[in-house]
């Protein structure tokens, strides 16, 4: 059976934190109102307390600002997202200077917000006390909880609000938790004063249908906030969300509206059949129908072909990354025969990237040695005692000798692996390094400096290629990020890190200075992780 599973995330939970600060005297204890929002982080994330021990906070803004925006396109690597998530998690004592400084806990969030993580940074303020004493922190978890469908949430945070609760947004927030609460007439009275404030045709339109009868219009206007989302389901709770027009809705929006458009999946229940109509579609439905084959128990073999698919056109899109993380799970459940290990090579770097590195190893040694044999056949008499085994393979064709990938696309694997494994030294690793980077030349000279530097043995070539390359100059984020790490300021230097690595300018200075940094900062897994999905986008 397939191990698909899709999880709803629920923020329910609250975080009871507390402080004690030693002084001379007698313990003093921190209350939980004192507490500053940049002191509260989630579990696991990935630095301590002391994470702004050695930043002010004027550096801790020009940090944050240098990562990418909310509103924007956000990340392209989707390693690169989750360090970003991680590292923007992390809560401890604010930088000096920042107790209180409103603008820094309504950025960290912002920038969480542009690495993917909605459920994150909602979190996050679900467990920030004080939240009704920050405009722009409220804002963002009020979006957040009206896109989640966290609505009641969103509407504490509307009617908490202490400043700022007149401005135009506030007022049509109110509106619609008033009308949902059944007092249109006071909806009425609210978003008329907004509207006196800021035209908003679209928002009234669909006000006008929560009030007058539940009936969404004949055609939805433009989303472009959180809070038209909620409205949007509100009138219908089984709105196309791929149907919706978030065009003007800002980047963290727009991603997790298509993110969400596809509905969970129903396992098929002709495989063959559906395997067939699937892949004679396109776009959207061509995905989710080869979905349902891939997550039916009826036949895994027929589910191969389902990922076939999905990871050929991840591939064609360059989002081979992406599919692979969410994808590669299900390798494990697909039977190894000749005709699945067709696309063995592919189907081991998906669950590489899935962190299946149990699976993967399997897979490659099958794409090495060939698929199992079949078991031999016990055959019982009528009393149902075994009678002499036999060997199916005596008494059936012989199949044609196996015949591994190339060994090329072996070397990918194999390389692939030991960085999973961070096995980067020795004989081993520097054959395939060698081999990799003879198969690869210049696009692979970066990360062969980078994993020089985290500890692997030098390639032959790799100095004669850095001579060749066209002078580069460094941009200021890489000296602050390595002056930070030096000083000891853990955030500063992971940030400007993440900022350097998210550059469309990388080259093999930035990248391989970026990863020392980071394995400096106890965040040597991660940097693995970057070059490891760097090494699976050329190796497919």
């Amino acid at each position: 059976m397939s191990s698909w599973t899709i999880i709803f995330r629920a923020s329910g939970l609250a975080l009871i934190l507390g402080g004690t600060a030693l002084a001379q005297g007698p313990i003093e204890v921190q209350s939980l109102d004192a507490l500053d929002p940049l002191e509260v982080g989630l579990p696991g994330a990935a630095l301590g307390i002391s994470l702004w021990d050695g930043s002010d906070a004027d550096m801790a803004s020009r940090v944050l600002n240098r990562l990418p925006e909310a509103s924007r396109a956000g990340y392209a690597s989707p390693a690169l997202a989750e360090l970003a998530r991680s590292v923007l998690s992390s809560g401890g004592y604010p930088p000096a200077g920042g107790r209180g400084d409103p603008a820094l806990p309504a950025l960290r969030a912002d920038r969480l917000l542009a690495a993917g993580g909605v459920f994150e940074a909602y979190d996050l303020l679900e467990r920030t006390p004080n939240l009704n004493q920050n405009e722009a922190l409220s804002r963002l978890h009020a979006e957040m909880a009206f896109a989640t469908g966290n609505t009641r949430s969103a509407c504490h945070s509307a009617d908490a609000l202490l400043r700022g609760r007149e401005q135009a947004y506030w007022l049509r927030a109110r509106a619609v938790c008033l009308a949902l609460d059944d007092q249109d007439s006071a909806a009425e009275l609210t978003a008329e004063l907004a509207r006196n404030i800021s035209a908003d045709a679209g928002y009234d339109e669909m006000l006008f249908a929560l009030t007058l009868d539940g009936n969404p219009p004949p055609t939805l206007p433009p989303v472009d906030s959180g809070l038209k989302l909620a409205m949007a389901f509100q009138l219908d709770s089984e709105t196309d969300l791929d149907a919706l027009d978030v065009s003007g809705a800002p980047g963290w929006l727009q991603r997790f509206v298509h993110g969400r458009a596809a509905p969970a999946p129903v396992p098929a229940t002709e495989p063959a059949a559906a395997l067939a109509g699937a892949l004679a579609q396109s776009g959207p439905e061509r995905t989710r129908a080869l979905e349902t084959v891939l997550i039916q128990g009826v036949d895994r073999s027929i589910a191969a072909g389902a990922l076939s698919g999905l990871l050929d056109d991840a591939a064609s899109a360059n989002r081979f990354a992406v599919a692979a993380r969410r994808y590669g799970r299900e390798v494990h459940t697909i039977p190894v025969t000749r005709e699945t290990l067709a696309d063995g090579y592919r189907f081991a770097l998906a669950a590489l990237m899935s962190g299946d590195l149990n699976t993967a190893s399997q897979w490659r040694d099958a794409l090495m040695d060939g698929p199992p044999r079949p078991l031999p056949t016990v055959v019982y008499d009528e009393t149902g005692k075994p009678l002499e085994s036999f060997d199916t393979a005596m008494t059936s064709e012989v199949p044609p000798a196996w015949v591994p990938p190339s060994p090329r696309r072996m070397v990918n694997l194999d390389l692939a692996i030991a960085i999973a494994r961070d096995r980067l030294a020795g004989d081993q690793a520097a054959a395939l390094l060698g081999a990799h980077f003879e198969a690869y030349g210049p696009a692979a000279l970066a990360d062969m400096l980078a994993l020089n530097r985290l500890g692997a043995d030098e390639v032959a070539g790799l100095r004669p290629g850095l001579l060749s390359l066209a002078p580069v100059s460094l941009g200021p984020e890489v000296l602050a990020m390595e002056a930070a790490a030096r000083s000891g300021a853990s955030a500063e230097a992971a940030l400007l890190a993440i900022a350097v690595l998210a550059s469309p300018q990388l080259n093999a200075e930035t990248l391989s200075r970026s990863a020392i940094v980071l394995d400096q900062l106890g965040l040597r897994r991660a940097a693995l992780d970057l070059l490891l999905e760097r090494l699976v986008a050329r190796a497919v």
